[in-house]
C-alpha cells in the first residue's frame, strides 16, 4: 500500500507542552457513509462507543453515556442485540457519571471509561475494570474503580476546555487515552498505568497530534497493525507495525466522512475483523468501513 500520508510533518502547535504533529488534508472527496444496520434505542438511547469482545465473535460492546444506566449492551456488528430479552449487563458497583469509551484489554477484562468531562469540570475521573461477561448475563463481577486526574489541569474548569476525553485503546499492553479539546482540533495520547496497590491510576503523556475534528473513539485492529481514530467528520488509521512508543507517529491516513442526515455524531468505532471498521451514531446508526476506503 502506498503510504500517502508518512511523513512526519513540522510542528502545528503545542498540546500540554508536547509538539503536535501534523499531516495534509486527504484530498479525495468525502466517504458517503450508507447505514448497514442500526441499534435498538431503547436498549441504547445513546450510542457512545464500541469495542469488540476478543472471546465472543461478532460480539460488540456499546454503552449510554451521561444519565444512562450502568450497563454494558452487548450487539452484533449489524447492530442487533444479542440477547433481545436482556437490557444488558449491569456492571456491579459502578456509576455512569459520564461513561464515553470501552475497550477490552488483554487480561480478559473490559475497561469501562467514566471520562466525560465536557466543560473540564471533573477533578477526578474513573475506569472501571471488570471481568469480560458472557452477553446473556445479568450483571458483572464487582468492578475495580482506579480514580485518576489529569497531569497537565490546574484550572477547573479549564478556561482552554482541552481535558474532554471519549476515546481510549489499548497498545503495548497500556490503556491509552485520547483528549477532546473543544476549542481546537488537537488530540492528546496519555498512558494510564495502575499504582500497585492503589486504586490510583497515573497518567503519562506520549504525543499530540491535529486531529481535524474532535476525537470520539479509538480501536486497535485484531491483529495489532492498525489504530483507528474517529472524528465527528473524520476516520483516521495508523500504521502501529513499528509498535511505536506513541501510537500516533506512525503513518497516518485520513479520510473525511459523510453521514446520512440525522447521523451527525459519529461515536462509535471498533474493528469488525482486520479488514473493516464499525462506526456507531449516537443516534444509533451503524456503518461498516473498509480499510481500503481509508489506507491507500
Amino acid at each position: 500500500m502506498r503510504a500517502a500520508l508518512a511523513l512526519l510533518f513540522p510542528v502545528l502547535a503545542l498540546a500540554a507542552g508536547f509538539p503536535a504533529r501534523s499531516v495534509p488534508a486527504d484530498t479525495r472527496p468525502p466517504l458517503a457513509l450508507v447505514a448497514s444496520g442500526a441499534v435498538d434505542r431503547r436498549s441504547v438511547p445513546e450510542c457512545s462507543a464500541l469495542a469488540a469482545s476478543p472471546r465472543h465473535p461478532r460480539v460488540l460492546w456499546t454503552l449510554s453515556d451521561s444519565g444512562g444506566p450502568a450497563r454494558l449492551v452487548p450487539v452484533r456488528p449489524s447492530g442487533l442485540a444479542v440477547a433481545p430479552a436482556s437490557p444488558g449487563v449491569l456492571v456491579t458497583g459502578a456509576a455512569n457519571l459520564d461513561w464515553e469509551a470501552v475497550v477490552a484489554d488483554d487480561r480478559g477484562n473490559l475497561v469501562v471509561a467514566d471520562v466525560g468531562n465536557n466543560l473540564s469540570r471533573r477533578r477526578e475521573l474513573h475506569l472501571y475494570v471488570v471481568p469480560e461477561p458472557e452477553p446473556a448475563a445479568a450483571a458483572t463481577a464487582p468492578a475495580r474503580r482506579l480514580t485518576f486526574s489529569w497531569p497537565d489541569q490546574s484550572q477547573y474548569p479549564d478556561p482552554e476546555q482541552r481535558h474532554d476525553c471519549e476515546a481510549v485503546f489499548w497498545h503495548k499492553g497500556r490503556l491509552h487515552l485520547l483528549t477532546k479539546h473543544r476549542r481546537d482540533t488537537l488530540t492528546t495520547v496519555w498512558r494510564a498505568e495502575p499504582a500497585p496497590g492503589s486504586d490510583r491510576a497515573y497518567l503519562t503523556q506520549v504525543g499530540a497530534f491535529d486531529a481535524r475534528g474532535m476525537v470520539t473513539d479509538a480501536a486497535v485492529s485484531p491483529d495489532g497493525r492498525w489504530l483507528a481514530v474517529l472524528t465527528y467528520r473524520v476516520l483516521w488509521v495508523f500504521d502501529l507495525s513499528g509498535k511505536p512508543e506513541n501510537p500516533l507517529s506512525g503513518a497516518a491516513h485520513a479520510r473525511a466522512l459523510a453521514p446520512p442526515v440525522g447521523q451527525w455524531q459519529l461515536e462509535g468505532c471498533a474493528w469488525a475483523d482486520d479488514a473493516a471498521i464499525i462506526l456507531g451514531s449516537e443516534e444509533g446508526a451503524i456503518f461498516r468501513v473498509p480499510i481500503g476506503e481509508v489506507v491507500r
